[in-house]
């Protein structure tokens, strides 16, 4: 099993270098990535999470769910008390603190997960995606507003700026945690995975097939963004490769230590694949999120996108070497 889902790490990674290589050669442009990535983020994305719950439900399968989400909540609240700490010791920036805490386990890891083990473990993702929004837009967001106070206080920060970004649309969007696509599937599918609820059938089976697109095009539209990224930008930053050693090889590291003092995948049966889920989405690369949040509130958006594009390189090597690591450990 282990072989078989890094080889389809591997392969989504693949499909990362096609867009990569469209965009090079002028097939298609970077700005074509954002009609794309609506379409990933408001249509294939919520398809993916509500047939996520139309397994059959059975105790065992709910019960795994809630220490799915249990243990999400104890991952993000490890990473999250890890980063006060050594923001005490050594003062890093609320794009710093919210990337290495908050890491892109939607797009990414959801077509990893169908790929590899299959459509019935994607509802156990659902349980760390909804913890992780629920934090995000909380205590995520919440960093990013004392920081605009911060600026504010010492002149760096226009007021008038901040209200033309309240107003716009976007940061209506962003604010509106209940109006995310990806928030409703989760609790329309909860609903209906609690209550037993079927949809007719032709509904069912285009949402499935909606969904199935998750992968080649949500790994595209990542390599048409690189595609367009100066290289030098990487290095304007050093501290970039420190944050990028937390997120994608500290963190992964603590976390296996955690798994195997705790026997964590001993208490399911199952448990290994199961659990194998939330630790893909605690390890994935640092979440696109971020970089939004750091636009509306001016906070080196470039910085940002320099982290997230950079740890998804990494992750190219990082993620199926910690696979290979939980296999044989755990």
């Amino acid at each position: 099993m282990e072989l078989a889902l890094i080889e389809k790490i591997i392969a989504l990674f693949l499909m990362l270098f096609a867009g990569f290589i469209l965009v090079k050669k002028d097939i298609l442009k970077k700005e074509d990535s954002q009609s794309l990535s609506k379409l990933c983020l408001y249509l294939i994305s919520p398809c993916v999470l509500f047939h996520a719950f139309t397994v059959e439900v059975t105790p065992e399968r709910q019960k795994a769910f809630f220490l799915c989400g249990i243990l999400a909540l104890g991952i993000q609240g490890f990473f999250t008390f890890f980063i006060f700490l050594l923001d005490k010791f050594f003062p890093i920036t609320v794009v710093e603190k919210t990337a290495v805490i908050y890491s892109n386990c939607g797009n990414i890891i959801i077509p990893i997960v169908a790929y590899a083990l299959g459509e019935d473990y994607l509802i156990y993702i659902t349980a760390y995606i909804g913890v992780y929004n629920i934090l995000l837009w909380t205590h995520g967001i919440s960093l990013f507003k004392k920081q605009q106070k911060k600026m504010g206080k010492e002149g760096n920060f226009r007021e008038e700026n901040f209200r033309d970004y309240e107003e716009a649309s976007l940061f209506k969007k962003l604010s509106g945690f209940l109006k995310n696509p990806n928030i409703l599937a989760i609790i329309f599918g909860f609903l209906c995975f609690s209550f037993r609820i079927e949809l007719p059938r032709p509904l069912g089976q285009a949402i499935k097939d909606i969904g199935g697109m998750i992968g080649p095009v949500s790994m595209m539209v990542t390599g048409m963004v690189l595609a367009k990224m100066p290289m030098e930008n990487f290095f304007k930053n050093k501290r970039l490769f420190f944050v990028t050693f937390l997120r994608m090889v500290f963190f992964p590291l603590c976390l296996l230590f955690f798994f195997k003092l705790g026997n964590i995948a001993g208490r399911l049966p199952m448990g290994k694949e199961i659990f194998l889920v939330t630790y893909l989405s605690a390890i994935a690369p640092s979440g696109t999120s971020v970089n939004q949040f750091a636009i509306i509130y001016q906070q080196d958006a470039e910085y940002a996108s320099c982290i997230n594009i950079f740890t998804t390189l990494v992750a190219i090597l990082t993620m199926p070497l910690f696979v290979y690591l939980y296999s044989w450990l755990i």
